[in-house]
């Protein structure tokens, strides 16, 4: 069970998502934040590892493996020697993980006697898609929670509206990444140049330090600076595991699926060879006895054997099971 705690004055990290075309100096942005561990999946950082402009850099991981992107974030969790991880970019890892499952799709198709060139990727590879992608977010947002700023730099996608049988024209840009993926960030800022300067249009920001709508030019860290260092963002760091959280729903989830078609006996059966130790399984058939008095399952009423699942749950409860 979840513990509920008082409102404190906390470390955090801010979340940043930045976006835009080729050349909107998404990376500039990036490594404009402080104690710099990057993820370069597109081999462009190395123009600036050794100008002025990477002097924050403390260590890159090249790949675009998102089997890479999973253990560099587990293994940054044990690490408090860097402020910032920036992953650049999302674009290349959401690509990596729909080719690896169409991969597979296409395997199958061929050992069914399928034609490859008709496979797509199935409904069931979308849903993998989803389950890997929202791992590695809630896995960002865990780094986050212990005062780590993540930037995701991705590149844009055209929002493209049907106005005819035939025409389509573009109404918008979105981050080529995980759909949604804009909720999970304090910040996020489209990027674009005009006359050969950098600017952001702000699109969110949780800090109030800018406002919806708000171009600003050459956008950086700076901006952010006085409220991320503030005071009162140097409390003590509150640990979160959001993957291990998503993983006992899941759990939970499969355990509900699997008693959806049991009889209350089968239930209480399940639960009673559940337990582990012998002591428990004595007390618990105690209470069944002394206070309903069921000495054995086979003989015992339906309503007394919806009793016992409430005392198991109560049992459950209290024995911390």
């Amino acid at each position: 069970m979840v513990v509920g705690r008082k409102p404190n004055s906390r470390k955090k990290g801010l979340k940043v998502l930045v976006y835009g075309d080729t050349g909107s100096g998404k990376s500039l942005f990036g490594l404009s934040f402080p104690k710099i561990k990057v993820l370069d999946s597109e081999d462009g950082l190395g123009w600036y590892e050794n100008d002025e402009e990477g002097k924050n850099i403390l260590e890159i991981f090249d790949t675009q493996s998102f089997y890479d992107l999973e253990d560099v974030l587990e293994e940054l969790k044990e690490d408090s020697n860097f402020g910032t991880f920036i992953v650049d970019s999302e674009t290349k890892i959401h690509e990596d993980v729909q080719q690896a499952l169409l991969d597979i799709d296409e395997k199958r198709a061929k050992q069914k006697g399928q034609n490859v060139l008709d496979a797509n990727v199935s409904i069931r590879s979308y849903g993998k898609i989803k389950q890997i992608e929202t791992k590695l977010q809630n896995s960002k947002i865990e780094l986050a929670s212990r005062g780590v700023n993540i930037v995701s730099i991705a590149q844009s996608v055209d929002i493209m509206e049907e106005v005819s049988a035939n025409k389509r024209v573009k109404v918008g840009e979105a981050p080529n990444m995980k759909k949604k993926a804009d909720y999970d960030y304090d910040v996020v800022i489209r990027l674009f140049v005009k006359d050969q300067k950098f600017y952001g249009e702000i699109e969110k920001d949780r800090t109030k330090v800018t406002s919806v709508g708000e171009v600003v030019e050459n956008p950086s860290y700076n901006i952010w600076k006085s409220k991320i260092e503030n005071k009162k963002n140097q409390g003590e760091i509150v640990n979160k595991n959001f993957v291990a959280d998503s993983m006992k729903s899941k759990e939970r989830y499969e355990e509900e699926l699997d008693e959806m078609g049991l009889t209350d006996k089968e239930k209480l059966t399940k639960f009673v060879n559940s337990l582990e130790k012998a002591s428990d399984k004595k007390d618990f058939a105690g209470l069944l006895t002394s206070e309903l008095g069921i000495k054995t399952l086979s003989k015992a009423s339906e309503e007394q054997l919806i009793k016992s699942l409430e005392m198991a749950e109560k049992f459950k409860k209290d024995r911390g099971l």
